[in-house]
């Protein structure tokens, strides 16, 4: 069964996400997984896109965003839309929406901050984990 982990961080600032997000896209492929982050908009899979090639010095995590020629052999993939079938190991949430394809994935991995707005989103994707049959577990970082 899906593992639905929310990582809730101290921080308002919406940048923390695009951190964390990169923190965890890291560990996971380090562990050798397939990631899948869905971002808000296009503009947000862009500069995520640009974030990862800095985020850290001491390593490199090759990825590509969806739709792109390269996004077929990479492990790391970065699209603004639901993902395609091809995608069944972790998925990244940044989007305001839960994920719809949540029983193709073996984890999913939503970040929340503190922001008003952002804790809303987030009960609200708790909630539909919920009464998928999910058990969420819950980080406060």
């Amino acid at each position: 069964m899906t593992q639905v982990s929310f990582y809730s961080l101290s921080s308002t600032n919406s940048d923390a996400r695009m951190h964390f997000a990169c923190r965890l896209t890291e560990k996971a492929y380090s562990l050798g997984h397939r990631v899948y982050i869905q971002a808000a908009s296009t503009e947000q899979a862009r500069s995520l896109d640009e974030l990862l090639w800095q985020f850290s010095p001491s390593s490199f995590i090759p990825h590509a965003v969806a739709n792109e020629k390269e996004s077929e052999n990479v492990s790391v993939v970065i699209g603004h839309t639901p993902p395609a079938e091809e995608h069944q190991d972790v998925f990244i949430n940044l989007a305001s929406q839960a994920c719809e394809s949540h029983s193709q994935f073996s984890r999913i991995n939503e970040i929340i901050t503190a922001d008003k707005e952002s804790l809303q989103q987030g009960r609200l994707r708790y909630r539909f984990y919920k009464e998928q049959g999910y058990q969420p577990e819950t980080f406060k970082l």
